[in-house]
């Protein structure tokens, strides 16, 4: 199968709906930022009756028409990191009643990093307790384009709020690296979030000690907990099987941290045969190959984009001689690796 891999945002939109109450939000901090939000919508193409209706969720390109509108029409280039501080732990839905009603901050880590896909598939959270830290990772699940730096500013704003909610002044100590290089608006995420904020990481992560994890929530309720959970359960179940195969191979590949697992590896984390596993796969028009290439392409724009070497990217990726590194890059993008550095 001779196809070159591309990792569009634009695949992210059948596939991953963004719960329409989050761009409410969105419209309601543009008014209060003196925006009018009938004009905010008609520019990035939606009406009123789409955005207030009873449909649970916008497409993917909608919520980034809005995003990219909020940020021109409000000349605010941080007016994300403000979207997901609005964002209330009552705003995640079912989840987060489940995280409030948790026993511990550690149990409401759980809850979120299992059903974090049941609000957004876009990146999925990798829990690492690592004595005396914990390390709270958020894997993107495609290439999210010119979006990728708001969506992570919204997800990382509204993650450290969430903690806040839930632990008032005990949450401290806390440190968020981000996997794009200092913007020029850099001072505001420490004077929004207020933590030491570092960029040009691999990976989002908020990492904090790992004490924090054993502090009981205020409003632990084990039978509220157990119901909005086995509703989040329920919900993940639908949404996994309406998922075809190529999105979960394409997620778990994204989602891995270091060397990227073989399909043999996958087969077996999803209770399959390597063989059944292929033919799934053929079915759909694609290859593991196929899927490995095209996430290597997206893991590689992002580390250029980051402002590593291309030494750097093609060891990353596995590749003993970077000249190799940069052949395979040619024939996915036509371009070289360093028209992505530093590239925004």
């Amino acid at each position: 199968m001779n196809r070159t891999p591309h990792n569009d945002p634009a695949l992210a939109s059948d596939r991953s709906p963004i719960p329409v109450n989050y761009v409410r939000n969105l419209v309601e901090l543009a008014r209060e930022a003196g925006l009018d939000p009938s004009r905010l919508l008609a520019h990035a193409g939606l009406s009123e009756p789409q955005v207030y209706s009873a449909e649970p969720a916008l497409r993917f390109d909608q919520f980034r028409r809005v995003m990219a509108s909020a940020r021109e029409l409000s000349g605010d280039p941080a007016i994300a990191l403000s979207l997901g501080q609005q964002l209330t732990v009552t705003a995640h839905g079912l989840l987060g009643y489940a995280a409030i009603s948790s026993r511990d901050l550690g149990d409401a880590l759980q809850l979120l990093e299992r059903y974090f896909r049941t609000r957004t598939r876009l990146c999925l959270p990798r829990l690492d307790v690592e004595e005396p830290w914990v390390r709270f990772a958020l894997m993107e699940s495609y290439d999210l384009g010119d979006i990728r730096r708001p969506y992570l500013e919204v997800v990382t704003a509204a993650l450290v709020a969430g903690l806040r909610y839930l632990l008032g002044d005990r949450f401290q100590g806390a440190v968020l690296t981000l996997p794009y290089a200092s913007p020029d608006y850099a001072e505001r995420y420490q004077e929004l979030l207020g933590m030491t904020v570092r960029f040009g990481a691999d990976t989002a992560v908020l990492s904090f000690p790992a004490a924090l994890l054993r502090e009981a929530l205020p409003m632990a309720d084990a039978s509220s907990r157990q119901m909005a959970a086995q509703r989040c359960e329920e919900e993940l179940q639908r949404l996994e099987a309406d998922q075809d195969w190529a999105s979960r191979v394409r997620a778990r590949l994204m989602q891995a941290e270091g060397a990227l697992p073989s399909l043999e590896q996958l087969a077996t984390g999803f209770h399959l045969t390597s063989r059944t596993l292929r033919r799934y796969l053929a079915a759909l028009g694609v290859s593991y190959r196929y899927l490995l290439e095209e996430v290597r392409m997206a893991r590689a724009v992002r580390y250029l984009q980051a402002n590593l070497t291309v030494q750097q990217v093609a060891q990353k990726l596995g590749y003993a001689e970077p000249s190799n590194f940069t052949r395979a890059f040619r024939r996915w993008t036509g371009r070289p690796p360093s028209d992505y550095l530093g590239n925004l």
